[in-house]
């Protein structure tokens, strides 16, 4: 590791300028107010002064989620309804109100309505994608989080310990002073935890702005504002005072998604230094020169990242899969390094994604800003960028055995299969391999073939990949021959497997792949999981079967009452209509020729389940 190459060099103009508009002076902390404050120096001058000359990426960064996923809390900002709203949880209830343009919440008992503490104002925002999280003014320890979410997609309020997978517990306020420790690191620009002039957390600007990806732009705003400078760049040129990851090689335009999409713990030294300077990376720059980057198996790490790995034991397996590969989504960079495309080839995060919407984009912009992906980059487009000999039709074909335009010629599908997890849902992995039974079995994680195959074994799977590609067939107990492995995986798997499993159930490529009348017990299964994120993502799942389009569970009821509702409604239809099934998928899928469930075999394999706590770092 190299010593922080950037030196603190204050610019008081642009300071005054982003205390000024905050109606703040500089020298009266104590008019600060409760929660961290942009301010641009190093070199920040904020997205603002891009606008001018660069209105067509300005427009689509600010229609980008990047943007709003930090947001001083404004009207324009919160997207939940704050008005006569009352949501409860575990005996707590908050009093939601609007009052003269901010935002309150007020603690009561659930029962009584009593009021447990005095109303705080919400002073910042975390995301505006599928949920928004609020934080409540700093009152001495930090920023508190509300322990509900608003989620957009469902226009309800959900706990939010209920999105990710961790361990059943009942809430608590571990998430006071959060932003400042860990999304300040990601979820701002340039953000420090303790400003060296101004004390207290600071950003050169709240949601992920153009600095973050094209550098300090301070040296580009005055080159450009005098004419005679800017004049002297020959066309075509790079511009010396600015960034362009397109201009970058494929490792340095990675690296700079990788600083916030990569895994970097910081031991404890490096730690205070950036409470105290924040990170000295810079676009452009070399990131392993000032980050150390986690890998997925203890042998890949240096020194540094193995002494870490044995303060922490648990980290890996929070991460990743046992074979290395990363299980998050947000940390795509951790997959990419690792693929072949990357280490032997080109491959970048922008040979696919489009972080400004360009003019020949078909697509709205919203549609645009799901994924960011440029369009028809999430099909074989975005590997016949490089296999160009794929084109052929007929060499395409003999390569997948299924047909061109099938879900099994989609290249991604079997080489970037969604074995990753986040948002309650599972995203395709980014680090491009080839299916393989015997790694799947030694990592524990699902393969690509059963993934669409749904019905089928890994038997069945190892048949066809040792008959189609010469692969070594393992020897396979007598289950994993003959049962599924989406029900190994939902019975008997990981809480981290049984996510993916619940998401997979509700994939329409593999639900009309694997047929759906065996399905409805795996459901009720899922939907009484003891991890809350499991039966979140099965209720989506499950939303896809007939007569179930409305369905929902209440997670801010206890789940014993969650349990009641599917055993009333989900539990007791399959047990009166019966279970559907083919001739040749009976046996994989536990269902006798009478429509009834296997419960001897069933059971059998659910007393198998692994039950170590899983606790996903998203």
């Amino acid at each position: 590791m190299t010593e922080h190459p950037h030196v603190i060099q204050h610019t008081t103009t642009w300071i005054g300028v982003a205390l000024a508009g905050a109606g703040l002076a500089l020298g009266q902390e104590q008019d600060l107010p409760p929660r961290p404050v942009a301010i641009v120096d190093e070199g920040y001058v904020g997205s603002s002064s891009c606008r001018s000359c660069h209105r067509g990426n300005h427009a689509s960064w600010q229609a980008s989620y990047h943007r709003s996923m930090t947001q001083v809390a404004s009207a324009s900002a919160i997207l939940a309804p704050f008005e006569g709203v009352t949501p409860a949880l575990e005996g707590t209830a908050w009093r939601l109100e609007r009052d003269s343009g901010e935002f309150f919440v007020t603690p009561l008992q659930a029962t009584g309505g009593e009021k447990l503490a005095e109303r705080s104002r919400v002073v910042l925002t975390t995301g505006s994608h599928h949920y928004q999280i609020y934080w409540l003014e700093d009152r001495g320890s930090g920023m508190e989080q509300l322990p509900l979410i608003w989620h957009r997609d469902e226009g309800e309020w959900v706990p939010r310990k209920s999105m990710f997978v961790t361990p059943p517990s009942p809430y608590s306020g571990e998430e006071t002073g959060r932003w400042q420790r860990t999304c300040i690191k990601c979820h701002a620009t340039n953000g420090t935890q303790e400003h060296p002039e101004q004390g207290g957390a600071r950003v050169a600007e709240f949601g992920i702005s153009c600095e973050s990806c094209h550098g300090p732009g301070e040296a580009h705003v005055t080159f450009h504002g005098d004419g005679e400078r800017s004049d002297t760049l020959e066309p075509g040129a790079a511009d010396p005072t600015i960034v362009n990851p397109k201009r970058l090689s494929h490792q340095r335009s990675a690296e700079i998604c990788g600083q916030c999409h990569g895994i970097h713990p910081l031991p404890k030294e490096e730690r205070k230094f950036w409470q105290h300077q924040g990170f000295g990376y810079r676009p452009g720059q070399v990131l392993s020169e000032s980050r150390h980057l986690l890998r997925g198996t203890y042998e890949k790490n240096g020194k540094v990242m193995q002494a870490f790995l044995r303060r922490h034991p648990d980290t890996l397996q929070d991460h990743f899969w046992s074979d290395g590969e990363v299980r998050l989504a947000g940390r795509e960079y951790n997959g990419l390094i690792e693929s072949p495309c990357f280490q032997r080839g080109e491959l970048s995060c922008i040979s696919c994604h489009d972080l400004h919407r360009s003019r020949q984009d078909p697509r709205n912009t919203t549609a645009w800003a799901d994924d960011q992906l440029a369009p028809g980059m999430d099909g074989p487009k975005a590997c016949l960028q490089c296999h160009e000999d794929y084109r052929d039709p007929v060499r395409w074909s003999t390569h997948t055995h299924h047909a061109p335009d099938s879900t099994g010629s989609n290249c991604l599908n079997c080489h970037m299969p969604y074995t990753s997890y986040g948002l309650t849902r599972a995203i395709r992995s980014h680090t491009v391999t080839t299916p393989s039974v015997a790694n799947a079995l030694k990592a524990e994680k699902p393969l690509a073939c059963n993934l669409c195959h749904l019905d089928r074994s890994l038997g069945w799977s190892a048949d066809h990949l040792a008959q189609w590609y010469d692969h070594e067939r393992p020897e396979l107990n007598t289950d994993l021959e003959e049962v599924a492995a989406s029900v190994l995986w939902a019975l008997r798997g990981n809480a981290g497997l049984r996510a993916l499993s619940a998401w997979a159930l509700g994939w329409p490529a593999a639900r009309q792949i694997s047929g759906t009348g065996w399905m409805p017990y795996l459901f009720s299964t899922l939907l009484m999981d003891p991890y809350d994120a499991v039966r979140w993502t099965a209720s989506q799942s499950h939303r896809r079967n007939p007569g179930f389009a409305s369905f929902r569970l209440d997670f801010t009821q206890h789940i014993e009452e969650q349990r009641n509702r599917v055993r009333e409604e989900v539990l007791s239809e399959w047990l009166r209509t019966g279970l559907d099934a083919q001739d040749d998928q009976r046996r994989a899928v536990l269902v006798r020729p009478d429509g009834t469930l296997d419960e001897e075999r069933f059971r059998r394999i659910y007393a198998q389940r692994d039950r170590t706590p899983i606790s996903l770092q998203e």
